[in-house]
């Protein structure tokens, strides 16, 4: 028996009482038929599948619906459905995409230069060479604004800059504490001058470490400090 009135062919919704618009959506009716010995668990898959929709992408739940209304008027049953089911797909794919994008693991970005973790004013005073995965050996001309006054002696001032693993990073402080000098700081970051006015820096949070050649002095190599932003 024909049951097109009764059913509405956008949402399933059975209807009572109003055979030319659906009660739950107002899709119209007179598009569908269908016999009413197939309902059964035809009915269920769709019902079930709206449920899942739902639940998923909840938050289009209405611009398909107006779709679905639109459509149902000009257009024949596969049609919308096809359409309807594009734009669940598409909910679906993209919030697929969001949750693969924002759990993307830190190791995939791509390697960062030793010289890069250096203070932004000295990595751009710094021409810096490879010595291996690790180390770089770099460059201050005796020219640069850093060195201004003379604080190197009137010439280029040499910096190894490495990055140390975790497991190295407290040995390095702790040699470069009982080496002698003057420690200007000593927590996260050891800042020291030597007794020849070199300076070792490192921070034991990234494993940055630092150490220049000789400055005309203690007070020449605090005002590098400054200059270039290896502070405390």
């Amino acid at each position: 028996m024909s049951v097109a009135e009764l059913v509405c062919e956008y949402c399933s919704h059975r209807n009572i009482g109003n055979p030319a618009q659906c009660g739950h959506c107002g899709a119209p009716l007179s598009a569908v038929h269908r016999l009413s010995g197939l309902t059964g668990h035809a009915e269920q898959a769709v019902a079930g599948a709206a449920v899942a929709t739902e639940r998923v992408a909840a938050g289009a739940e209405h611009a398909v619906v107006g779709a679905g209304k639109v459509a149902a008027e000009h257009h024949p049953r596969w049609q919308w459905v096809s359409a309807i089911g594009a734009v669940v797909a598409t909910v679906l794919g993209l919030s697929f995409a969001v949750v693969r994008s924002c759990s993307t693991p830190l190791a995939a970005m791509p390697d960062m230069g030793v010289d890069q973790a250096l203070p932004a004013q000295l990595r751009a005073a710094t021409s810096c060479q490879q010595v291996d995965s690790t180390t770089e050996n770099c460059v201050i001309k005796a020219a640069d604004p850093l060195l201004a006054g003379g604080i190197a002696g009137g010439k280029d001032l040499t910096l190894t800059v490495a990055l140390d693993p975790p497991a190295r990073r407290a040995d390095t402080v702790r040699n470069w504490r009982t080496a002698g000098g003057t420690v200007v700081a000593d927590g996260a970051v050891f800042v020291a001058i030597t007794p020849t006015a070199t300076l070792r820096y490192a921070n034991t949070l990234v494993g940055l470490r630092v150490e220049t050649g000789a400055f005309s002095g203690r007070a020449a190599a605090q005002t590098f400090m400054a200059r270039s932003g290896l502070t405390p």
